[in-house]
């Protein structure tokens, strides 16, 4: 397997979910990683066991650290928490030295936390275009190879940086993009477009597709979201959640799955996000409102 070419690069990857365990899988082929998790039997269990990869009947185990602390040495950190999570992470973070952190998130919600976010801290922005499902504390399935676009949101320079992320693993690469906005803009449109839809019809990505009244719907909520966002090429945009629908179309959307297990949904970073945007602008936005309210009625049921 092909490994990175910077070495002595101590990361740090904040999150125990499907994207924090991704990461630190393919970061540990050639860097020292340590998952920082919110519970203390799930840090315990990456620390003694390793991260398992289960991928075409195989399994493959790496070795990585396991805490329950930010690790002070760490020079790039990963934020791989939900949006709604940030604010248990952030007073943390004001109290470490100043290093490189890209955030992970879905939709854009925590741009406007970070937008107000007073730290010397040099700031990147991540779009995950990855599946991945976690199985348990230390195991996960990679379900869609894609790319992790990046952009620097507050950072004087990103030069270094993007020669660590530029040889990270051959299955997991990173896109250097100028446009932080049009970036995550691009991530959110597909969000939005696929994850409240396969959530409340139970089905998977792909079903969006084979049922005409779904894609029909999907593509009412495509064309309110694009004017919120005011893409410029609302075509690309499209073809590119079509794209992405056919590519994960055996996959369980990360919404579905916390609607499955009784969880907090990221509703509030993917269409409470672009509601606000709506309101701001005064434009309409009944399909994106429905799916809103549905998604936090059935939250409301299980809270």
């Amino acid at each position: 397997m092909k490994k990175s070419g910077c070495e002595h690069v101590k990361i740090g990857v904040i999150g125990g979910g499907s994207v924090g365990l991704l990461f630190a899988y393919y970061f540990s082929f050639g860097h020292e990683v340590t998952v920082i998790a919110r519970r203390k039997e799930q840090a315990e269990a990456i620390e003694e066991k390793g991260i398992r990869l289960l991928e075409d009947e195989q399994e493959m185990i790496r070795n990585v650290r396991g805490r329950t602390e930010l690790d002070p040495d760490c020079d790039l950190l990963f934020v791989a928490v939900k949006e709604h999570q940030l604010g248990g992470v952030l007073p943390e973070l004001e109290q470490a030295a100043p290093r490189d952190i890209m955030f992970l998130q879905n939709g854009m919600a925590h741009i406007p936390v970070l937008d107000k976010w007073q730290t010397g801290h040099r700031i990147y922005t991540g779009s995950v275009e990855h599946g991945a499902v976690r199985v348990d504390d230390r195991t996960f399935r990679h379900t869609g190879k894609g790319a992790v676009k990046w952009s620097a949101f507050r950072s004087p320079s990103a030069s270094r940086l993007k020669k660590e992320l530029a040889s990270v693993h051959e299955a997991f690469p990173f896109i250097w993009c100028e446009d932080w906005y049009k970036t995550l803009a691009g991530k959110l449109i597909v969000n939005a477009c696929i994850n409240p839809l396969t959530a409340l019809l139970r089905v998977e990505n792909g079903a969006l597709l084979e049922e005409p009244m779904y894609e029909a719907y999907m593509k009412l909520v495509f064309e309110e979201a694009s004017r919120i966002l005011k893409l410029e090429d609302r075509q690309a945009a499209w073809d590119h959640v079509l794209s992405v629908c056919r590519r994960t179309k055996s996959n369980t959307s990360s919404m579905l799955a916390d609607v499955l297990a009784g969880r907090k949904t990221e509703a509030d970073a993917i269409m409470g996000y672009l509601l606000k945007r709506a309101k701001e602008s005064e434009e309409s936005a009944p399909h994106l409102t429905f799916l809103y309210r549905s998604i936090k009625a059935l939250e409301n049921e299980w809270s």
